[in-house]
């Protein structure tokens, strides 16, 4: 049985311009955005989603594995016209030469080849892609093998350069692919939620004394072997949500109160958690309230609440660190007193401990292994961690917990 190689013919980086292919996947992945069905994807845990598009619309990079490079050689009949102008040949016919083929193994996005980077050079060549490799010919005109390298030399670092400039335009594409992906679901989900008529019932009616926000937010929800993140596809009911805005104003007068408290010890020696946490309730009172008059509810010894209509949209829990086990125990008890979609949370941690960086160090880097652990978001400020999670018994249900640290030795 013969087996035929495929080879395919092209100008290297010269067919079509990148920018064209790589919008081409961005309105591929904002196409499957809009095609998806309006229940599951209300109902889908955005942060999962989001992954998954990123993940599916990624361009791999075009990789050129030169540490492999080699050459090959045959006779070849070539004909008169593409003979230097000072041979004496007859026009044609055809003459033997001896042609030396250069191959560069490469990897990933073969289509790249294809395409003009944003910043180029105005040259190209023929090239075959065959066996996994870029191809191209040099014809050994004169016998001399410092003409042929010369010429393979040029052709060499002209293909170098412009898969530098194009993994330039790639590197840039795929590291705003997710933050597009997430622009995109949270427009969709505005646009149908807008015409369901239920972005009013969305948002709780919490907001700052000075000044009464006009819109709710948007709610938070969730070839490679790609996992698409599953949904049902029963009509989505809406369930209200702390505004964003509102939720980083909250937890930035935490940060700055902790940090204050840090400068005076006589207000957190000797304190338990109760103490310390009315502390930051005194101060978070006077800046917020709800339409129902009531804000900062307290229940159980530690927590801080939010409530509406009786479910827990946000929820702060203040303790004492005592090791990751109890740090996880702590997560846990946040999430058990979660049912809402797009919750949000934080745990104040007063860490006694006379070395305060070993503590942060290990609540950035062990936090994700929670079984409930979604994703880490980075540090906002210097023991300030953003992480993602979802409730136990639901993953759709997505939480939002900061992690804010403060050094009460």
């Amino acid at each position: 049985m013969n087996l035929v190689m495929k080879v395919l013919m092209m100008k290297i980086f010269w067919e079509r311009e990148l920018r064209d292919f790589l919008e081409e996947r961005r309105n591929a992945l904002r196409h499957e955005v809009y095609s998806e069905d309006r229940n599951r994807l209300l109902n889908m845990n955005e942060t999962e989603y989001v992954a998954y598009l990123a993940k599916r619309y990624r361009v791999e990079p075009l990789i050129l594995h030169w540490d492999r490079l080699a050459v090959s050689d045959r006779e070849e009949m070539i004909p008169a016209e593409r003979f230097p102008h000072d041979f004496w040949v007859d026009n044609g016919k055809r003459y033997p030469k001896q042609v030396i083929t250069y191959h560069i193994p490469y990897s990933g996005e073969r289509a790249l080849l294809e395409c003009a980077p944003s910043s180029r050079l105005l040259w190209t060549t023929d090239v075959r892609l065959e066996g996994g490799c870029v191809c191209f010919d040099v014809i050994n005109w004169r016998d001399d093998a410092e003409q042929v390298k010369g010429e393979a030399d040029l052709i060499l670092r002209n293909i170098r350069q412009q898969a530098e400039n194009v993994a330039k335009d790639v590197d840039q594409y795929n590291s705003t692919l997710e933050d597009e992906a997430r622009r995109v679901v949270q427009a969709r989900k505005e646009l149908l939620l807008k015409q369901a008529n239920l972005m009013a019932s969305l948002g709780v009616p919490f907001y700052r004394v000075e000044q009464v926000p006009s819109t709710f937010a948007v709610p938070i929800v969730a070839k490679r072997i790609i996992v698409k993140p599953s949904a049902p596809s029963t009509s989505f009911s809406p369930e209200p949500t702390l505004d964003s805005s509102v939720y980083h104003e909250i937890l930035r007068i935490i940060h700055e109160t902790g940090i204050e408290m840090e400068r005076h010890p006589s207000i957190y020696r000797g304190k338990d958690e109760e103490t310390l946490r009315d502390h930051f309730i005194m101060v978070l009172s006077p800046h917020f309230q709800s339409v129902t008059g009531e804000t900062f509810n307290k229940t159980g010894k530690t927590d801080i609440l939010i409530r509406h209509e009786n479910a827990n949209v946000f929820v702060a829990e203040c303790k004492f660190w005592n090791g990751i086990k109890a740090f996880f125990k702590a997560i846990d008890q946040v999430l058990g007193y979660l049912t809402w979609r797009d919750s949000k949370a934080a745990i104040v941690c007063f860490i006694r401990n006379k070395e305060l960086d070993p503590v942060l160090k290990q609540i950035e880097t062990e936090t994700a292994n929670h079984p409930c652990f979604v994703k880490y978001h980075g540090k906002k400020a210097e023991g300030w961690f953003s992480f993602e999670f979802h409730l136990k018994d639901d993953e759709a249900r997505g939480v939002q917990l900061a992690v804010l640290c403060f050094h009460f030795p």
